[in-house]
């Protein structure tokens, strides 16, 4: 397996991102003119997310002579739905006791089974989050034809036709916003920004990067600056589009950022310097294993803390108090529930099928 030790706490950080944009936005230092303008586009993130998972995804498989689909879909459940399910039980109960919310049976159903994605208007009901699994089981459901198409058109082909997709995917998103969007109408909005198909650019420009670090790794270069100088630039540009008020800063929801997410990830992925290495340590790669725990129990355990202190919403030091709770649950959370359960049903499910073969 691929694995890449220091780009697991990038995982992390855009976890915390999210939950900050979400909950923490009115809290010290990130209502600060200086700061709030970038935690206002920390929904980001979650392209940050989408962008990951084609990296992680190529480094794995692309190399293998041999696909297994159902080895791969079993891993690839193993991973997503038992916490997933866990996350969403736990939210759709809360919500009814505390929140009077009683969501209707097409959308319990929706989220359920990873849809609601599909389903502009009601995609954000329940564990509104969980938006974006449904898009990353979408990416998963490609894959497998990803793989087989860049097999038999190869790699020349494979790398324009991504930059191609991409590009045409940052005019549809552009001309959405401008011509499509009408305010205050939900299901409009939720449609040009949730929509699985509308992110698929970011998967791909992320198994592009995949590429790129497979290639770097096979070919020992002498220019140990190249890694450092690809992710100063990309952290460069990062903060200059989001930091900023600038004309691509509105549209960079939907991938537009991709590229960016290639330097930083790209240089970051081929460093060998003391810097990757203390980063790639058990301490990170442990929170960065929880952030999919800390994405999908941000709201529950909001709506817990809510609860229990008498509170309408968490800001200063109560804020921080649920930032703490929500990573120690969500570490607790991996190594005795998420960790072991992947390992059970993949043991398991794998033999299962080894043996009907």
């Amino acid at each position: 397996m691929n694995y890449i030790t220091q780009l697991t706490i990038l995982r992390f950080l855009a976890a915390i991102l999210v939950v900050i944009f979400h909950f923490g936005k009115e809290t010290w230092p990130f209502n600060l003119n200086s700061i709030s303008s970038i935690i206002n586009q920390g929904s980001i993130a979650v392209s940050f997310f989408f962008f990951l998972s084609g990296v992680v995804l190529a480094l794995n498989y692309m190399s293998k002579t041999e696909f297994s689909n159902r080895e791969f879909f079993i891993k690839r459940f193993a991973r997503l739905y038992p916490v997933y399910l866990i996350a969403f039980i736990v939210t759709l109960i809360l919500g009814m006791i505390f929140n009077d919310a009683f969501p209707k049976g097409r959308s319990v159903l929706l989220q359920l089974f990873t849809l609601h994605a599909w389903s502009p208007g009601t995609c954000l009901e329940i564990n509104y989050p969980s938006w974006s699994i449904s898009v990353e089981v979408f990416f998963y459901i490609l894959f497998p034809l990803i793989l087989l198409l860049e097999k038999r058109i190869g790699n020349v082909k494979t790398t324009i036709f991504i930059i191609s997709f991409w590009f045409l995917s940052a005019i549809q998103h552009y001309l959405f916003s401008e011509l499509l969007y009408v305010p205050k109408n939900a299901k409009i909005g939720q449609f040009i920004l949730y929509f699985p198909l509308w992110h698929l650019n970011t998967f791909l420009i992320g198994i592009l990067c995949a590429k790129y670090i497979r290639i770097r790794k096979r070919v020992k270069s002498k220019n140990f600056l190249q890694p450092r100088i690809l992710f100063t630039l990309g952290i460069i540009t990062f903060f200059a589009i989001i930091g900023t008020d600038n004309i691509i800063k509105p549209y960079t929801h939907n991938g537009l950022m991709a590229p960016v997410f290639f330097l930083i990830v790209a240089g970051l992925a081929t460093d060998k310097s003391l810097i990757t290495k203390f980063i790639g340590n058990k301490t990170f790669i442990l929170l960065g294993n929880a952030s999919y725990s800390i994405y999908l129990f941000q709201w529950p355990i909001y709506i817990c803390l809510c609860t229990l202190l008498g509170l309408d919403q968490l800001h200063g030091a109560y804020f921080y108090i649920y930032l703490l709770c929500l990573v120690l649950i969500s570490v607790t959370i991996y190594i005795g529930f998420e960790k072991k359960m992947k390992k059970l049903l993949v043991s398991k499910w794998i033999k299962t099928v080894h043996n009907k073969n």
